[in-house]
């Protein structure tokens, strides 16, 4: 009953934004008609190059987020197991948290000449300091005193690790993952924008929007917000939910 009541509540706040873009469109010049919008939906999304486009945007971030998240990881479990290395890492740490996304999207683009490789990079720059502190945090806050009874009882690492780490810090980790998806989609498109890319998102909303092709540009919006979207609740959200049903 919850879920249906979430569900409703979502889809409410979605039909909230029609009457707000309606307006919007009688008052501006850069809004479209979100009547003529629908009715280009379903031609737009029968277009091979739609998803083409969709496709090799999904696989840039897929790659860099994956790479994020194990380089997080990694520094997360550095920085917990020695003084020296906390100290070291927090200073590649907080230069990726400080640095805006489209001046490591024009570095990372520069360093590899626009090649493929640095798409994924600025991604992966982007989203691992997400996944470093969050863990980091998860793991210092975790409870000693059940470390130490799971010595008693002897449980070895990996049981430890099954039954007593991992949900303890099973919320750091969902909580830092879904911030690193939500700005891995965000640096992306700026990345393919700078970066001058022939195909992905941003190379299709830069070409719209440069020729005023402007029911393209909400076209490739909605496409954009309802993928973030469809990854956010019907994927991380269910393995979030999975999850915690396992945890408890």
């Amino acid at each position: 009953m919850q879920r249906e009541n979430n569900l409703i509540i979502s889809i409410g706040a979605v039909l909230m934004l029609l009457p707000i873009w309606w307006i919007a469109y009688r008052n501006t010049n850069f809004i479209a008609d979100p009547f003529v919008v629908a009715a280009a939906l379903p031609d737009f999304l029968m277009q091979p190059d739609t998803w083409s486009n969709i496709a090799i945007t999904l696989y840039r971030v897929a790659l860099g987020l994956a790479g994020g998240v194990v380089l997080g990881t990694l520094a997360a479990l550095a920085m917990t197991q020695s003084k020296l290395a906390e100290q070291v890492l927090a200073i590649y740490v907080t230069t990726a948290l400080r640095t805006p996304s489209a001046i490591a999207a024009i570095m990372a683009l520069a360093i590899f000449r626009g090649a493929e490789i640095g798409y994924i990079v600025v991604v992966m720059f982007i989203t691992f300091p997400f996944m470093a502190v969050g863990l980091r945090d998860g793991l210092k806050s975790a409870d000693k005193d059940l470390a130490e009874a799971a010595q008693i009882y002897r449980l070895g690492p990996l049981r430890y690790i099954r039954h007593v780490l991992l949900p303890f810090i099973a919320p750091f980790i969902f909580s830092a993952l879904r911030n690193a998806h939500a700005l891995a989609w965000k640096v992306i498109v700026v990345a393919e924008i700078f970066g001058a890319a022939r195909i992905g998102f941003g190379a299709q909303f830069d070409h719209a929007w440069e020729y005023m092709q402007m029911v393209q540009v909400h076209l490739w919006l909605l496409v954009f917000m309802a993928i973030v979207l469809a990854v956010e609740y019907g994927v991380l959200r269910v393995a979030e939910r999975h999850v915690f049903r396992w945890r408890a």
